[in-house]
């Protein structure tokens, strides 16, 4: 038979006394934890907002990469930024003074175009930004929607945290 004396006793009930305590503690502190995070709020997208997202078009494999400053306002400055296979070709259009920027380049170099010609992606972007303030519900990471016979995903969505140097031509 084992002997064991009182002195180990005491050390073994001490050490799991603290053991009990320090789990207690852990318990409680991440309950109050869970319960002062609130639940993060739905972004919106209103008028003047700036927003930025990425579009992949799964029919095409075709990515969009979308840049909208003052949304539907009267100062819009728009950047859409199309990429395949390692190719991107790059526009950026100006509402307030009807010009237009191509990039073939990823963005390097911008020659002036013709606004007309270019209205197409301005509406582009402008459908998928209308999509988004529609019918996102304002938390999840992707935004997924069928159009005719092809399907979206719209990605890495930010409202409101433009640069803009997105939109420098030179």
């Amino acid at each position: 038979m084992i002997q064991v004396n009182k002195k180990t006793i005491y050390i073994i009930v001490a050490i799991l006394a603290v053991v009990i305590v320090a789990v207690a503690a852990a318990a409680l502190l991440m309950i109050i934890e869970e319960e002062q995070t609130p639940a993060p709020e739905p972004q919106t997208i209103a008028d003047g907002d700036s927003l930025q997202f990425t579009v992949a078009d799964s029919t095409t494999g075709l990515d969009y990469y979308c840049a909208i400053n003052d949304f539907t306002g009267e100062t819009d400055i728009v950047r859409v930024d199309m990429a395949m296979d390692g190719e991107c070709y790059s526009y950026i259009l100006n509402l307030a003074d009807s010009t237009s920027y191509a990039s073939t380049d990823f963005g390097e170099t911008w020659t002036k175009s013709k606004f007309a010609d270019d209205s197409l992606y301005l509406e582009m972007a402008y459908g998928f930004a209308t999509e988004l303030q529609d019918n996102w519900d304002g938390l999840s990471a992707t935004h997924s929607f069928t159009a005719g016979d092809i399907s979206y995903t719209i990605s890495d969505i930010k409202v409101n945290e433009l640069d803009d140097s997105l939109f420098a031509t030179s």
